[in-house]
């Protein structure tokens, strides 16, 4: 369950961080003409590296997600007798990892949003670095909590 909740963490975020991206920016009015022009602007005022700015916090989160989730979904569900097949007991099962996901989810998601929307500030200057310099500088300016 675990090398296979990995594989699934990074497989999905390696695909799916473009469309995020884009999701994105047309969510907050800083790109238009559809999901594909959306894109074809980014990588052409951006470069294509752009695509994946700030993935690094959802593939280290995701992948550890993924893994905790196909694990304990798995633990869960032999501990309270849950049959193959879709039953009550095994939607309980996977409702039981829940809350720690969302302690790992949040400020991935969070730092995530920061980086995408970094390089269309005012300004056009990027403000971080990378992922961990984002986290440092926010944490920095407004303490701790700002990750959740």
């Amino acid at each position: 369950e675990a090398l296979g909740g990995l594989a699934a963490g990074i497989v999905g975020t390696v695909l799916g961080f473009p469309l995020d991206l884009v999701k994105t920016r047309m969510q907050t009015g800083t790109a238009s003409g559809g999901m594909i022009g959306a894109a074809r602007h980014i990588v052409k005022t951006e470069g294509i590296r752009s695509l994946y700015k700030g993935i690094a916090p959802p593939l280290i989160s995701l992948s550890i997600v993924n893994t905790v989730s196909f694990t304990s979904y798995s633990y869960f569900r032999r501990k309270i007798g849950g049959q193959n097949g879709w039953d009550v007991t095994n939607a309980w099962a996977g409702m039981l990892g829940a809350p720690m996901f969302g302690l790992i989810t949040t400020p991935e998601n969070f730092l995530k949003t920061q980086m995408q929307m970094d390089n269309v500030q005012a300004s056009h200057a990027k403000r971080f670095r990378g992922s961990l310099h984002c986290a440092s500088v926010l944490v920095k300016e407004h303490g701790p909590s700002v990750l959740y």
